[in-house]
């Protein structure tokens, strides 16, 4: 039963929109902002870019970018609980199977694997958190860029 529960979230996966999801290229921010119906703007900061979406509710997506142009961090406060399949892409699977390792009852919890972290905070109409994966992170930068 398992067995077939993953190969239909496989599928499901793989017929997902292209969005600039964590672990994915620049190229596809774009697609993120049109998806979000949200406002795209981008920062240079020391070390990368910060892609911010701005929804037309105050919600905000920031996607942190390597020089190198992947996805290595994304954030997100909103009102609402955000869309992980779209912010994460390929990692839904890690917060899925990943094992809990903190949880705030009603309030927030901690998924951390050797290669994602995922850390959402929130109540509700205000939702907060972050998720990266630490081999993408330039090594310039710390893992504190992500907020």
């Amino acid at each position: 039963m398992r067995s077939i529960l993953k190969v239909l979230l496989v599928l499901v996966l793989v017929s997902v929109p292209a969005w600039a999801a964590l672990g994915d290229n620049v190229s596809s921010v774009e697609s993120d902002a049109q998806a979000l119906q949200g406002q795209h703007r981008m920062v240079a900061k020391a070390g990368y870019n910060l892609h911010q979406i701005t929804m037309s509710d105050g919600s905000v997506v920031n996607e942190y970018v390597s020089p190198a142009g992947t996805v290595f961090g994304v954030s997100w406060q909103s009102h609402f609980k955000p869309n992980f399949q779209q912010i994460l892409g390929s990692h839904m699977i890690d917060l899925q199977e990943g094992q809990r390792t903190q949880v705030i009852r009603r309030r927030g919890v901690t998924v951390q694997t050797d290669n994602f972290v995922f850390r959402n905070f929130g109540r509700m109409g205000v939702f907060r958190g972050h998720a990266y994966v630490p081999s993408l992170i330039p090594a310039s930068l710390t893992a504190e860029v992500v907020q």
